[in-house]
């Protein structure tokens, strides 16, 4: 009997020492499961999610992008094209026109006029005057011959045309529309208006005098210009298109310097 209760009691013994490890086992394990299963949202979570969650302050506009009319073209600009030097040779020359030229008188003939040189031009500075060709040889009432561009006044000055029997036209003043005249550029004009790109092309002679030929380019139309050596105005310009066809101005008979301010005087004004 007394063994059987010693083993009897060591077997409670084992059980009891069984149970233990596995009991603890147990326990230790828990937290493991508990943390596998306990919420994604926590406290903690929540305070480090408010922690680095962009936050909108109050009062502050958010940056708009600037509508398309508002945008400033930030591109590089293009580069300016170098102009064209005049060359020195064409510069002297046309320099002559301010440096030795007072005064120009001429016949003007061209495409206007069907290539007749009727009417003779005087010019000196802002001063004009216009003698015209009538090929009418009688008297005739209301007629001037001459006429004063810059006062705007006509006169009646070639005494055989102004006065007869019943008509005398002399000493009396016609006013002018200058505006209706459709006065032709005078050669000193035309020397304004010739570009540093032009090219002289060579000497040459026009009216038994020294010209020298120069062409360039303008609007399409080449302009050909026969420059007098001496006073470096046109006596001859000829304006080509691109089709061929041809506008002339010429200047024939030119006389240079020899007008006094007294010749632009109206004897009628």
């Amino acid at each position: 009997m007394k063994k059987i209760a010693l083993l009897c009691m060591l077997l409670i013994i084992a059980i009891a020492c069984v149970k233990a490890p596995t009991e603890q086992t147990a326990e230790k394990e828990q937290p493991i499961e508990q943390t596998e299963t306990q919420p994604a949202s926590t406290p903690a979570a929540e305070q480090a999610k408010t922690e680095t969650a962009p936050t909108k302050e109050v009062g502050v506009t958010p940056p708009t992008r600037p509508l398309p009319s508002e945008r400033v073209d930030t591109s590089a600009e293009p580069a300016s094209v170098p102009k064209t030097e005049m060359s020195p040779q064409l510069r002297d020359l046309l320099k002559r026109s301010t440096e030795k030229l007072q005064s120009v008188q001429y016949l003007y003939g061209g495409s206007s006029t069907k290539n007749l040189f009727l009417d003779t031009y005087y010019v000196k500075g802002d001063k004009m005057k216009i003698k015209k060709y009538e090929e009418q040889y009688y008297v005739r009432d209301g007629y001037y011959d001459t006429i004063y561009v810059d006062l705007a006044v006509g006169c009646c000055e070639e005494l055989s045309r102004c006065k007869s029997h019943n008509v005398d036209n002399t000493n009396t003043k016609f006013d002018v529309d200058t505006a209706m005249l459709n006065v032709p550029k005078t050669p000193l004009q035309w020397v304004k208006e010739i570009p540093s790109s032009a090219k002289i092309i060579g000497p040459q002679t026009f009216n038994e005098r020294s010209v020298t030929y120069i062409k360039y380019t303008q609007e399409g139309n080449e302009v050909g210009m026969w420059m007098d050596d001496t006073y470096g105005v046109p006596h001859k310009v000829v304006i080509a298109d691109a089709q061929g066809n041809e506008i002339k101005h010429q200047y024939n008979d030119m006389k240079f310097n020899s007008l006094k301010d007294t010749a632009f005087d109206a004897p009628c004004d």
